[in-house]
């Protein structure tokens, strides 16, 4: 059985959205009845991050928090019908059913509790990096606010706007080609896949928008958990607020440890790290250091191994330079 935390609970958002978007789970009725506004769901998510745990529950309505912090039922009713039956356990779909409020993993040492991250914030702290500590923070709050503010523009992969398509605008959806959603989310036009010879037939993507954080809460202001179930639109506006949060939540653990292992390295040693992610994560991790005054000076391509865009018939085999094979050539530059 999955071991429950605030970071398992929130991390099925993005689960659902990329990779399981056939599993219904639903947490709009969490963020209708208890976050209930843009500002409270800032405010939670900073002081679960950079707080501690009770003072991120403190924000929520604490009344609702038992009911409509669930977002998956245990119970399963087959295809067709018939009697309901317990649901297996979904260890990689779903871990956490219900927000954590009584039994969580937390960071060890500390009381009240923190979660991972915000314990990592707070040895760094204490070990004399805050001011790395303040430019995360800055950093985090200023890259979420820009995915809030318009998650169609702002997701550079495009899958906020594949989720969208599926959940809101399901002829389109099964009607274009969605093997790349990067581009697709920058198309004014796609073609259809049923007529593609028809310009009468293709499909305006340019005026298919997702609401920011304001308008996706009034939707959800409208929304009453106890009367009806949600609509496709609600879940999936939900699961985007909420990994908005956590897909920042990733590059800033990211930015913390590189500073904790520096740290932990003998005064005066030149440490090289290596970051292990996806072409998203890799590039906020390249944006925070390069503001820190980190930079390609003497390397070829400015550092760049490969090219963002590749043909799908085209392989992907790098050729590493000197530098990558032996990392103490990065030092003399």
């Amino acid at each position: 059985r999955p071991v429950p935390s605030w970071e398992a609970y929130f991390s099925a958002a993005a689960e659902l959205l990329y990779y399981s978007p056939q599993i219904k789970a639903d947490f709009a009725p969490f963020l209708a009845r208890c976050v209930r506004s843009p500002g409270a769901l800032r405010r939670f998510f900073e002081a679960l991050y950079f707080k501690t745990v009770p003072e991120a529950i403190a924000v929520l309505n604490a009344e609702d928090l038992p009911t409509f912090s669930r977002i998956r039922s245990p119970a399963f009713r087959p295809p067709g019908g018939g009697a309901l039956q317990r649901r297996r356990a979904e260890i990689h779909n779903v871990p956490v059913r219900a927000a954590p409020l009584d039994c969580y993993l937390k960071a060890r040492g500390f009381d009240p509790p923190r979660t991972w991250v915000s314990g990592l914030a707070q040895r760094l702290r204490a070990a004399g990096a805050g001011e790395i500590v303040d430019a995360a923070i800055v950093w985090f709050r200023d890259n979420v606010e820009y995915l809030l503010s318009d998650p169609k523009g702002a997701d550079e992969e495009g899958d906020y706007f594949v989720a969208w398509l599926r959940a809101c605008h399901r002829q389109v959806y099964d009607d274009i080609d969605r093997s790349d959603p990067s581009e697709l989310r920058r198309m004014k036009w796609a073609p259809s896949d049923s007529h593609p010879k028809s310009k009468k037939h293709r499909h305006n993507l340019e005026s298919i928008q997702i609401p920011d954080v304001e308008e996706a809460f009034k939707d959800l202001g409208r929304f009453d958990p106890a009367q009806r179930v949600s609509a496709g639109r609600e879940r999936v506006l939900s699961k985007i607020l909420i990994d908005c949060f956590q897909l920042r939540m990733v590059d800033l653990a990211a930015v913390l440890r590189v500073a904790e292992a520096v740290l932990a390295a003998p005064q005066g040693s030149r440490v090289a790290v290596v970051f292990y992610a996806g072409g998203d994560h890799a590039k906020s991790m390249v944006d925070f250091w390069r503001a820190r005054g980190f930079g390609h000076g003497g390397l070829p391509q400015k550092g760049y191994v490969g090219k963002e865009d590749w043909d799908d018939d085209e392989p992907r085999a790098l050729s590493l330079p000197a530098y990558l094979h032996d990392l103490a050539k990065l030092f003399p530059l």
